[in-house]
């Protein structure tokens, strides 16, 4: 006995021996003990061992199975479905060595078995393994923990990337328009995000104040690498002034700062654009983005728009060519993120083309939260979203 082994830093690890047998009792907690591990309680039977777990808290509960009252085979089934014991070890020790034995053991929920009379050094073998299994599971759990937490704080910065229910509240009623959007990462960050900026520097007739510049950016790849891209582009359009430039300059300054801080291999696709309530159209620029879709009242079908564009990041010196569409009062502009597109439908993927007739579907819905709901449900139905999705529908007021 004087040549066990210890089990190190398992001092402060709590083991429940649970036997109707007082010397087999204390026979177990010596040998423990002279193994390292200090801290011990006992139980007489199964009953007792339930009682004593949310007191004493055991990382491990060395059990024998025939006991009056309940049994080992009982308590285990019971331990078992208490949702916070459900992993807990339990290293049975038993005089029963019959394989039907071992079997209805493991069947009650036992992590592993020894047969009497008890091999020290084996016994001692067994209790480091699960114990230290059962630390390193710990020690998962806490970086499972704080790496959500801090997920989940990265995603509430990303959403704040994304322009607030009262700035929306602010342009739509400074610019005479209704503005629904929609984000949901394909993981818990995503590399899409949109804005807008309002220009009342341009009175527009009684229709509503000034432009709408708006854009919408989709990142290559997804986790934290993708959402780390959305803040060095955020960052990049927040000290530019959009008002000054076109769509296609825009899109030009913003590609040359970010070929110089993106690493090789990385881009963004990016549609940048402006509505004009007194030109009645929409004007944009598109760095590969997914194409743009504008309908008017009484529409029975989108109209796309051509979005052909070398993706940010690329090519520092890349040139972008100015489109436009017409988007009178009462029109509507439909942007999203290829998450969209990308649904598989069979060997293929739906597509913009597909996209615009399940769109044609609910062209007559005239509440914007409600039409993209709809839309999203359908997108649903059509098959898995395994990529970040962004949608915006701006409605002009008429």
């Amino acid at each position: 006995m004087n040549n066990l082994p210890e089990v190190p830093g398992l001092e402060a690890a709590r083991v429940l021996v649970v036997d109707d047998n007082r010397v087999n009792r204390h026979l177990l907690q010596a040998l423990l003990e002279r193994g390292g591990v200090t801290r011990i309680e006992m139980a007489e039977d199964g009953n007792d061992a339930l009682a004593r777990l949310d007191t004493f808290r055991p990382d491990l509960i060395l059990l024998d199975l025939m006991m009056p009252n309940l049994d080992g085979f009982e308590m285990c089934r019971r331990l078992r479905a208490i949702p916070a014991w459900k992993d807990l070890p339990v290293l049975v020790q038993s005089s029963l060595n019959r394989a039907e034995d071992r079997a209805k053991a493991f069947a009650a929920g036992a992590t592993d078995y020894v047969t009497k009379p008890i091999n020290a050094v084996e016994l001692l073998a067994r209790v480091r393994i699960h114990l230290q299994n059962r630390a390193l599971l710990h020690d998962l759990q806490r970086f499972r923990e704080r790496t959500e937490s801090e997920l989940s704080l990265a995603r509430k910065m990303q959403e704040r990337l994304m322009p607030s229910p009262e700035r929306l509240a602010e342009v739509e009623a400074a610019a005479a328009v209704d503005i629904a959007a929609h984000f949901a990462p394909s993981s818990e960050l995503g590399g899409d995000f949109w804005d807008l900026r309002h220009d009342d520097a341009e009175p527009d007739q009684g229709q509503g104040q000034g432009r709408i510049m708006l854009y919408m950016v989709d990142f290559s790849g997804h986790g934290v690498g993708a959402a780390l891209n959305t803040f060095r582009l955020h960052a990049i359009c927040q000290q530019m002034d959009m008002s000054g430039l076109t769509p296609a300059e825009f899109l030009s300054t913003v590609n040359r700062r970010l070929c110089a801080l993106l690493p090789n291999g990385q881009f963004a696709t990016m549609l940048a654009g402006v509505v004009e309530p007194a030109e009645n159209r929409f004007v944009y620029a598109s760095a590969g983005s997914t194409r743009p879709m504008v309908w008017a009242p009484g529409d029975a079908e989108p109209r796309l728009g051509d979005s052909a564009g070398l993706p940010l990041g690329l090519l520092a010196a890349a040139e972008y060519e100015e489109r436009s569409l017409p988007l009178p009062p009462g029109g509507r502009l439909f942007l999203y993120s290829d998450g969209a597109i990308e649904i598989p439908v069979g060997d293929d993927v739906l597509d913009e083309p597909g996209l615009a007739a399940l769109v044609a579907e609910r062209i007559d819905e005239t509440d914007g939260r409600r039409f993209l709901d709809g839309l999203l449900e359908r997108l649903r139905a059509v098959g898995p979203i395994d990529d970040d999705l962004t949608a915006l529908l701006l409605t002009r007021k008429g």
